[in-house]
C-alpha cells in the first residue's frame, strides 16, 4: 500500500511537470528516472502515456456515456477480431464460476438464466430452434432420439405434473390438431403421384383411375384433390360439380362408424357450403371404384 501510494505521488507530480511543459529528460533527472517507452512501467514516458489515455477516456465518456464500453469494446473486436476469444480461454471460465457463485449465493440464478434466454430469444429470434433441429440431427444419427424423448417427458412429468396437460389444452384451443395430424402424416407419405401425395396407396390409386378415366387432367393439392371446407377435406373435387370420398367405414373408442353415417357426415359438410349443390359419392370398397367412376361419367 505504501509503495502504490508512492508511486501515485510520483505520477502526479510527473503530470504536474509535463503540464509544465519540462522536457522528459528534465523529469528523469529530476526524479531518478528513465525516460522509456510507454510500455517501461516507472518510467518518465510510462507516465505520460497514463494521463494521454486518462484523458482520452475522459473525453470518450463525455462523448458516449455508459455506451462507451459497449463502443470500445466492440471497435477492439473489429480491429483484432481474435482477441474477445483468447480473452475468453484465459477470464471466462475463472469469471463465469465467480459469477454463477454468487448468483447461487444469492438465490438468483434461476431468474438470471430466465432473463439471459429471453434477451437472447430477442436478438435472435431462431436460435433455440435451430440448437433444438441441430440436437434431434445428432441424438437421430445417433439412435438415441426416442428415449431422449421419453426421458425428457418423464422428467418433465415428476417436475410440473400438470404442465403437459395444460399445455395439450392450449394447443387444442389454438390449433386444428386432427388437421395438423394430417399434415404431418402426408409430408412422410410414400404415396405419391404426378407431384402429390395421397394418405394411402389405395387413394392414390382411385386418382390414377380418374385421370386414366379423363376426370381429372392433372391432380391439383387443394383445387381437385384433398379440397378444403371449413376445417374438412374432400378427397376429390371431380369438375367442381362433383366431391368423391375413398373411405372405408371403420370404428375406434367408443364410435362406431358406418358407411351410411360417414355418409350423412360428409353430405352435412358439403350442405353447409357454398357448394351444397354438388353430388357427393362415396367409394368405401376399392374393388367398387370402376363402378363408381362409370356413374360419375353418366352424370357428367
Amino acid at each position: 500500500m505504501i509503495k502504490n501510494n508512492i508511486c501515485d505521488e510520483v505520477k502526479l507530480l510527473v503530470w504536474a511537470l509535463i503540464d509544465n511543459e519540462k522536457s522528459f529528460e528534465e523529469i528523469a533527472d529530476l526524479f531518478d528516472l528513465e525516460v522509456g517507452t510507454r510500455y517501461q512501467k516507472g518510467t518518465v514516458k510510462w507516465y505520460n502515456f497514463c494521463k494521454v489515455a486518462k484523458e482520452n477516456q475522459k473525453k470518450a465518456f463525455e462523448k458516449y456515456g455508459v455506451e462507451l464500453y459497449r463502443v470500445a469494446g466492440n471497435a477492439a473486436q473489429k480491429k483484432h477480431p481474435w482477441i474477445g476469444h483468447e480473452l475468453g480461454k484465459k477470464y471466462a471460465q475463472k469469471s463465469g464460476k465467480e459469477r454463477m457463485k454468487t448468483l447461487r449465493a444469492n438465490g438468483q440464478i434461476s431468474s438470471y438464466f430466465s432473463y439471459a434466454a429471453k434477451q437472447l430469444q430477442k436478438k435472435y429470434p431462431n436460435q433455440s430452434r435451430n440448437n433444438m433441429k441441430k440436437a434431434h440431427k445428432t441424438m437421430k444419427q445417433k439412435g438415441t432420439f426416442k428415449l431422449h424423448q421419453k426421458q425428457a417427458a418423464i422428467a418433465c412429468l415428476k417436475k410440473h405434473p400438470l404442465q403437459l396437460k395444460e399445455m395439450s389444452m392450449v394447443a387444442h384451443s389454438k390449433h386444428n390438431l386432427v388437421e395438423l395430424s394430417r399434415i404431418s402424416r402426408r409430408n412422410n407419405s410414400p404415396y405419391l403421384f404426378m407431384g402429390c401425395v395421397f394418405d394411402s396407396n389405395q387413394e392414390k390409386q382411385v386418382c390414377e383411375k380418374l385421370v386414366e378415366a379423363g376426370l381429372i387432367d392433372k391432380p391439383i393439392e387443394g383445387k381437385n384433390i384433398h379440397f378444403k371446407i371449413n376445417n374438412y377435406e374432400i378427397d376429390f373435387f371431380i369438375q367442381r360439380k362433383i366431391f368423391l370420398e375413398f373411405h372405408p367405414a371403420f370404428s375406434w373408442g367408443y364410435k362406431k362408424e358406418t358407411n351410411e353415417s360417414y355418409r350423412v357426415e360428409r353430405q352435412n359438410v358439403i350442405n353447409s357450403s357454398a357448394f351444397c349443390d354438388c353430388e357427393l359419392f362415396i367409394i368405401n370398397d376399392i374393388r367398387k371404384v370402376n363402378t363408381i367412376i362409370s356413374e360419375i361419367k353418366n352424370r357428367l
